[in-house]
């Protein structure tokens, strides 16, 4: 069910609300919809450049659905840039995962 237009309202009374963009892009990814995804990620980024959620997000978004590695290791150092000590959802520090893709591309 797409439910975009409640994302949409909320940002029409406050447009430069990160946190709702980021669950916008959350839910084109779950509609299947992962370029409108990535769009929505970065109109977060350019709205806080170091809203951590929204890079690890479309790094995923990268990886997952549009098969982007390379856009996948930009996104996480981009965010390891921000942060040193970012953790992923499942405890990994970011780094290590960067670390473990620029690996998979060599091999």
């Amino acid at each position: 069910m797409d439910r975009s237009w409640a994302y949409n309202k909320a940002l029409e009374l406050n447009p430069d609300n990160a946190d709702v963009m980021n669950d916008l892009g959350v839910m084109y990814r779950r509609n299947g919809q992962p370029k409108k995804a990535i769009e929505a990620f970065d109109k977060a980024i350019k709205i806080d450049p170091g809203h951590e959620t929204v890079r690890f997000n479309k790094g995923i978004v990268l990886m997952h659905d549009l098969n982007d590695l390379e856009g996948t290791i930009q996104a996480w150092e981009e965010l390891v840039k921000i942060n040193p000590a970012a953790i992923s959802p499942t405890g990994q520090p970011v780094e290590n995962l960067v670390e473990n893709l620029k690996i998979s591309m060599k091999q």
